[in-house]
């Protein structure tokens, strides 16, 4: 990994971050990463340890993150937030961590060491460590278990960015470390010598004003948190003029969010990714700012789909969980389920998982085509649409909305219905209309389920 500082230092003097993180050219973020490789030195920090680095996107937590990858180690990214704390410690376990670097908000730091975990370490990690590669744990949201601990190989992730990776930009650092997401915007934007923008405060108001103030160019965020910065009008209150690109991933766009996002910035271009934890972020090619369909592949990337749902395999997939049984077949192939529609020129466009289409009666309901529709109604913010169980059809459609202002329940529920039936096939009206007393977007900005 020694090449990545070489390409680092190439940069000189250009900016390389900025924001609330603090600033630093490419050559202090390299002079800072190799204090880091020292200062790890001195501690007796060895090759073969898993070490997690917590806090924000700081100019010193970046330099721990590089030198540990330099060094060979496995960085286990967590945010200073999530996990909460009774939870840290489980997580500290099954990456067989057994020293934390950690950061404050205010940019003080402390190296820590804690017991290592008397449970045998996983042979995916030992033969990683064998190798001399650098690895990366990331954790699932837990959102519908237990949070799986991936294990990916740091130079499989970087391997396409060797010879360059295009236009140098000013990104947005959305997602954070602890999202693979967030891992290819810092590596992938520092690879290419453009600008690492931090803003933790990832409201529609701080991003924005992010964007107006270092004159960022590219966005990568999520189809939610774009509904949420439509909704807020914080677009319209910002200079956002130096903004060319925002791309999207990690969820299916709704067709309402996309059309309402090229009216309200027609300057932008804007662009679906697609990625898993499992596989990496896939590179991917939009036909227009328009479309939601897209060509996903590249340089070994091999996709197919089988029975509706999309299958991978990928040269930056994951080396396996710590924590659970691998999810690859023989081949290396990994059933993303994503559900998806195969277009008349070859391209995809993802309708929603495969776990979240409702069978009622033995007709498929997609959730994002009954969504569509109730976004265009009066009175309603955002809506998330689930499957139920039925003892008679199996499931019904249930749609929970957050409202724009208080109504009557009975009123809504007769009025979304009338709507619904006007437009939806007669499986597809919901039987049931919840109101959500809360957001309906988790820490990642992705939708929640309904709430009751």
């Amino acid at each position: 990994m020694h090449w990545l500082l070489t390409r680092l230092r190439m940069f000189g003097d250009r900016e390389a971050l900025c924001g609330q993180g603090g600033g630093a050219t490419y050559a202090q973020l390299v002079t800072a990463t190799e204090e880091w490789r020292d200062r790890l030195d001195r501690a007796g920090v060895e090759p073969t340890e898993a070490v997690a680095v917590v806090g924000d996107t700081t100019v010193g937590r970046v330099a721990a993150f590089l030198a540990l990858v330099v060094r060979g180690n496995t960085v286990v990214p967590l945010s200073r937030t999530d996990p909460p704390s009774d939870q840290r410690a489980g997580r500290l376990a099954t990456a067989h961590v057994t020293r934390v670097v950690e950061f404050t908000a205010s940019g003080p730091w402390t190296i820590d060491e804690v017991p290592a975990p008397d449970t045998p370490v996983p042979a995916r990690l030992t033969e990683l460590w064998a190798s001399g590669e650098a690895g990366l744990v990331l954790f699932s949201s837990g959102s519908t278990g237990a949070a799986k601990a991936a294990l990916l190989s740091v130079p499989r992730l970087l391997e396409r960015l060797r010879d360059g990776g295009g236009r140098p930009l000013r990104t947005v650092q959305f997602m954070g470390l602890d999202h693979i997401g967030g891992v290819n915007t810092l590596l992938h934007t520092l690879a290419c010598g453009g600008t690492v923008i931090s803003e933790p405060r990832r409201s529609p108001e701080h991003t924005c004003r992010a964007i107006e103030r270092h004159r960022a160019q590219l966005l990568p965020t999520t189809p939610s948190f774009l509904t949420m910065l439509l909704m807020s009008g914080a677009h319209r209150r910002f200079d956002l003029s130096s903004l060319e690109l925002i791309t999207y991933g990690t969820e299916p766009m709704r067709e309402v969010t996309l059309a309402h996002l090229a009216q309200e910035l027609p300057a932008v271009r804007l662009k679906q990714t697609y990625g898993l934890t499992e596989t990496g972020i896939l590179p991917t090619r939009s036909a227009s700012s328009a479309s939601l369909s897209m060509d996903v592949g590249g340089r070994g990337v091999e996709t197919r789909v089988v029975d509706g749902v999309l299958w991978v395999r990928s040269p930056t997939a994951m080396l396996g969980y710590l924590n659970a049984p691998d999810p690859f077949d023989a081949d290396g192939w990994l059933n993303t389920q994503d559900a998806v529609e195969v277009l008349a020129d070859g391209s995809v466009r993802v309708i929603g998982r495969a776990t979240t289409l409702i069978n009622v009666g033995g007709e498929k309901v997609h959730p994002s085509e009954v969504e569509n529709v109730l976004l265009g109604a009066e009175n309603v913010k955002d809506v998330v649409v689930e499957g139920r169980p039925n003892p008679v059809t199996g499931q019904i459609v249930v749609a929970t909305v957050e409202l724009l202002a208080p109504e009557d329940r009975r009123d809504l529920t007769r009025r979304l219905r009338a709507m619904c039936a006007e437009r939806l096939a007669p499986h597809k009206v919901p039987a049931a209309f919840r109101v959500s007393d809360g957001s309906l977007y988790n820490d990642r900005f992705k939708r929640r389920g309904g709430i009751a």
